[in-house]
């Protein structure tokens, strides 16, 4: 069975993330739904967020576990303050070497923008590669995320709605089990965020795989939050699982402490 692994991605009031953040830190450490699948309950092959607020931007990475990282999640727990977009990803390995460089969240640039990306799930690497027109030699050791990461780089003409949608639907036909994503864009006048939670119908016929992939949607005064399916059972909210085949775009406005999101269906 291939691993998955854990996702937040949220907007609002910082102060109000520590929670889930604290949540992540549990779900990565003992995870029931990936126990039941047999593959242990542990989520250890490293760790790493984008938190943008303040008009500052912190991107960490670390080959620890999140649960053995304490210093590294105290220093993002006192960051969180004011208005803020976070990202974390907390991995469980599948595909690619054990390294920093397969550690997300990954960092990309394109003309006009930078961007953020992680991914939760499986996908079809030598496809996406040759789909990109990447240099299979130079990226044996990486991770199918990454070569998705650097597949939407570069086939992004825009970070409009639907360019967006088109871009990340357009790697379905490469998914393996999931295409659970979370990306930051910034560039001079605009911050964009986009999630998918998408897993091929076939994979999901077995009850014990949707529940490890669903992606959970908490909408609350203070935040919005897309995670992983395990944060329900640390964080005690309103989640709700997001239908599969949804992504969410989002138009952040940190100056104005404000966001918008518009729901969309992939394909």
């Amino acid at each position: 069975m291939i691993n998955v692994c854990r996702v937040l991605f949220a907007v609002g009031e910082g102060e109000k993330m520590a929670p889930l953040v604290e949540a992540m830190v549990r779900a990565s450490e003992k995870d029931p739904y990936k126990e039941a699948r047999g593959k242990g309950s542990r989520h250890r092959d490293g760790w790493g967020y984008v938190l943008f607020n303040g008009g500052s931007l912190q991107h960490y990475r670390s080959i620890r576990p999140i649960f053995e990282d304490s210093p590294g999640v105290k220093t993002l727990v006192e960051l969180l303050d004011g208005f803020s977009v976070l990202l974390v990803h907390s991995r469980a390995a599948s595909q690619g070497s054990k390294g920093i460089l397969n550690t997300q969240p990954f960092s990309l640039s394109s003309t006009g923008f930078s961007c953020w990306i992680y991914h939760n799930g499986d996908l079809n690497k030598a496809g996406l590669v040759e789909r990109a027109g990447l240099d299979e030699s130079s990226l044996k050791k990486a991770s199918d995320s990454y070569v998705m990461a650097l597949y939407v780089c570069r086939a992004l003409h825009s970070v409009s709605k639907g360019e967006l949608l088109r871009v990340y639907s357009s790697i379905m036909p490469f998914v393996n089990t999931s295409l659970n994503t979370g990306s930051l864009f910034i560039s001079h006048e605009w911050v964009r965020g986009f999630i998918t939670a998408y897993s091929r119908p076939e994979y999901l016929l077995k009850r014990e795989n949707w529940d490890y992939v669903r992606q959970i949607l908490l909408r609350s005064r203070d935040v919005f939050a897309v995670a992983s399916s395990t944060l329900e059972l640390y964080y005690e909210a309103k989640w709700n699982s997001l239908r599969n085949g949804t992504a969410l775009y989002l138009e952040i406005s940190p100056e104005e402490g404000r966001f918008t999101v518009d729901e969309l269906v992939m394909g």
